[in-house]
C-alpha cells in the first residue's frame, strides 16, 4: 500500500497537468514566434529604430538635420508611422514636411553607418554623428568612421550601394 502511494507521488503528470504544460509550451513558442515576427516586420522597414523606444533614429526629428541649428529630439505630440517605424518631430511643420517629402529627408542606408555599409557591415548609425552630402542624410557609428568616409566619399557611397541590398536583407532576417 505504501509503495502504491509513493508510486503516485512520483508518477507522471495527470492528463490535466500534461494538457496544461503542453498548452503553456505552445503559448511560449507562439509568443516567441510572435516576437520574432514583430521584430522581422520592424526590421523589414527601411529604417532602424531604437530597440528600447521603437522610434526611428532614436527619436530625433529627421527634418531638423537640415536646419541651421542642427538635429533635435522629436516630441510625442508629433509622431508619424512610416515604413513600419514611428518617427518623431519637434513641431507640426517638420512633421508635415516629412509627410510630403519623406524620401528626401529619410537617411540613406536606413540610418545605418554609411562608412560601415561600404565595408559590408551594418552597425546602427549614431544620430549625433551625421552629415548631409549631395542632398542626402548619412549617419556614422563613430567620428573616426565619418572622417574616413569623408576622405573618399564618392568611392564609399559606390561601395555601400553594392553592399546595401544584401545587408538590408540580412538585417531583416537577423532581428
Amino acid at each position: 500500500m505504501m509503495r502504491e502511494k509513493n508510486r503516485r507521488l512520483i508518477s507522471p503528470l495527470g492528463w490535466q497537468q500534461r494538457a496544461f504544460a503542453l498548452g503553456l509550451c505552445a503559448m511560449v513558442i507562439w509568443l516567441g514566434a510572435g516576437v520574432g515576427l514583430i521584430q522581422y516586420a520592424h526590421a523589414d522597414g527601411r529604417y532602424w529604430s531604437d530597440p528600447t523606444t521603437g522610434f526611428a533614429l532614436g527619436g530625433y526629428d529627421v527634418v531638423s538635420y537640415w536646419s541651421s541649428s542642427g538635429p533635435v529630439l522629436g516630441s510625442e505630440e508629433y509622431e508619424v508611422r512610416w515604413e513600419n517605424v514611428t518617427w518623431r518631430f519637434s513641431n507640426r511643420g517638420n512633421c508635415e514636411e516629412f509627410l510630403k517629402h519623406a524620401d528626401l529627408y529619410a537617411p540613406l542606408f536606413s540610418g545605418y553607418g554609411a562608412y560601415a555599409v561600404s565595408q559590408g557591415k551594418a552597425p546602427r548609425g549614431n544620430p549625433e554623428i551625421w552629415t548631409i552630402a549631395d542632398n542626402k542624410l548619412y549617419f556614422f557609428y563613430s567620428l573616426d568612421a565619418k572622417t574616413k568616409w569623408g576622405l573618399a566619399r564618392k568611392k564609399f557611397i559606390r561601395e555601400a550601394m553594392k553592399y546595401w541590398p544584401k545587408l538590408k536583407r540580412k538585417i531583416a532576417y537577423s532581428s
